[in-house]
């Protein structure tokens, strides 16, 4: 009766249930403390960065409390957060931690494009045996599930003020709601785009259990 546990048992993932909620937890850490701190200590950006390096070194912290393997692509992440937020105590200057975001953006745009490009294909290496397209098929949704993040990266820039010649004069609040909802925003545009390629040329996903069905009839 165990072997169906097994199967599906992942070893990076915690293996109680208290472990799974301290990663969760761990996970959710820079985003509170970014914009809670934010929203309780006076709407200052410079409170809320060290808030957000505080949730930072908090979720490393867990991470090595519970023995859980952190991915390449959050450490980079991370490092990469943990710079800009240094910056910005440093020089006491908000524009660091703004332009954070669009550079951690434009890595990860690059990071699905790369994928293709060096035909290891990040999307159909993580769903391809539960969903089965063809690899030009699993090419394209890749690259346009990239378009809304550049797009999400490169709009940061106008709404920080950081694009020289062009000053629109955001407020930190109205960048600060840009940015807790842009994440949501990308994940649905990009779910969109894919279902409307997927419409548009009339393909069916093929699901894991279909397929090994079929094949053992």
């Amino acid at each position: 009766m165990s072997e169906p546990k097994q199967a599906f048992h992942n070893p990076d993932l915690p293996d109680t249930t208290a472990k799974r909620r301290l990663k969760t937890l761990a996970d959710l850490l820079p985003a509170i403390g970014f914009f809670g701190v934010f929203l309780v200590f006076g709407r200052d950006m410079i409170l809320a960065t060290t808030g957000l390096l505080a949730g930072l070194l908090a979720q490393l912290l867990i991470y090595k409390l519970i023995h859980q393997a952190i991915p390449t692509w959050m450490k980079i992440l991370t490092v990469i957060a943990l710079v800009f937020a240094a910056m910005t105590l440093v020089f006491r200057d908000p524009d660091f931690i703004k332009i954070r975001s669009s550079v951690s953006g434009f890595l990860v745009g690059c990071f699905f494009v790369g994928s293709v490009l060096i035909k290891k294909n990040v999307l159909q290496l993580i769903l391809g045996k539960m969903i089965v397209f063809p690899t030009r098929t699993w090419n394209i949704i890749t690259l346009l599930w990239s378009v809304p993040i550049f797009l999400n990266a490169g709009l940061n820039l106008f709404l920080a003020n950081l694009v020289p010649g062009f000053d629109w004069n955001i407020s930190d609040d109205a960048w600060m709601g840009y940015r807790a909802i842009s994440g949501f925003v990308v994940i649905g545009v990009s779910f969109g785009l894919v279902i409307l390629y997927l419409v548009l040329t009339k393909q069916r996903p093929q699901f894991g259990d279909a397929v090994s069905t079929s094949d053992e009839s």
